[in-house]
């Protein structure tokens, strides 16, 4: 019985072993076995919520990399225009500023012996006055556009006798070039041109301007209202014929001047300046004559005034011839 009782637990104590074993072992292969659908249903839910949240990533990045690259393009167009027109302004600005020599009041001043009174180019900041004389001259001055008809006949008319009455001492003549028919010229801003053109021959080669002045407004010469005026090429040729080939360096400063157009912004303001109504304009002692035709008597009566009798120095002039 003992015996029996002993086998008999043993083979208790055996099955239970066993079945404690196989539990065992049951239990470890479950826990390797593969995903259920329902986990792998999770895991792929799971890689997809991944995936869509880098690709929303990546687009966001995208996107504010095209943004920063748009506001730096447009940073970029307007600090770009900014810059060109700061340029432009400062290019403009120092074309405006550039003003000639020989010109105090932006008129050349003849005076005795016909000699042009040197100085040196006017602060484009100041403003010009009405002209005056150091030595206690008559001062006579004229405003003229190289295109105004009724200027070329008044220098017809009166020209050599003023010229003559600054070379003998008793005035200084004071010419102005300004431009009020630049919409005559079918575009070429013949005024402002030919302006431009007598200051610089005023500014490189003053002995010669009041020969050019003349020249420009010469019968055969002088342009028409209503034509293109003569051209840049022709403006150099009749600079250079004035200066003449004993002045190379002069001439070859004229030219560059004329072509560069280096006075035609003070042509603008110098003409702005004097506010005229029409051409000539003409100015004795601080007065103006609106009667042409009584510029000689008003210059000789001035002039008497003055202890000066005109009439002995040169041909003199007849009203209104």
């Amino acid at each position: 019985m003992l015996v029996c009782a002993i086998h008999c637990r043993c083979n208790l104590f055996g099955r239970i072993d066993q079945r404690e074993i196989m539990a065992g072992s049951t239990s470890g292969g479950s826990s390797q076995s593969r995903p259920t659908k329902n986990q792998r249903r999770e895991a792929a839910r799971e890689k997809a919520r991944q995936f869509r949240e880098q690709q929303e990533r990546q687009r966001k990045r995208k996107r504010l990399l095209i943004q920063i690259g748009v506001i730096v393009a447009v940073v970029a167009v307007v600090l770009g225009g900014w810059l060109i027109i700061q340029s432009v302004q400062k290019h403009e600005q120092a074309a405006a500023s550039v003003m000639p020599a020989n010109m105090p009041n932006d008129g050349v001043v003849i005076s005795e012996g016909l000699a042009v009174q040197k100085a040196e180019p006017r602060a484009a900041d100041v403003q010009p006055e009405r002209q005056t004389s150091p030595d206690g001259r008559l001062v006579v001055e004229i405003y003229a556009d190289f295109m105004c008809p009724i200027c070329g006949q008044f220098e017809q008319t009166y020209g050599q006798m003023l010229s003559e009455q600054a070379q003998a001492g008793n005035i200084d003549l004071v010419i102005h070039p300004v431009s009020i028919l630049d919409q005559a010229s079918q575009g070429t801003k013949y005024s402002t041109r030919s302006a431009a053109a007598a200051a610089s021959v005023a500014t490189y080669a003053p002995d010669s301007f009041l020969n050019y002045f003349t020249t420009l407004l010469q019968p055969g010469v002088q342009a028409n209202e209503s034509t293109s005026g003569l051209s840049d090429d022709r403006l150099v040729e009749l600079a250079r014929q004035v200066i003449g080939d004993d002045h190379p360096e002069q001439q070859d400063q004229v030219e560059k001047s004329i072509r560069d157009g280096e006075f035609k912004k003070w042509v603008k303001r110098s003409t702005d300046a004097a506010n005229l109504t029409g051409t000539p304009t003409v100015y004795i002692d601080g007065q103006s004559v609106d009667d042409l035709s009584k510029v000689s008597d008003t210059l000789q009566q001035k002039l008497k005034d003055r202890g000066i009798d005109m009439t002995q120095t040169g041909v003199g002039a007849s009203d209104g011839q």
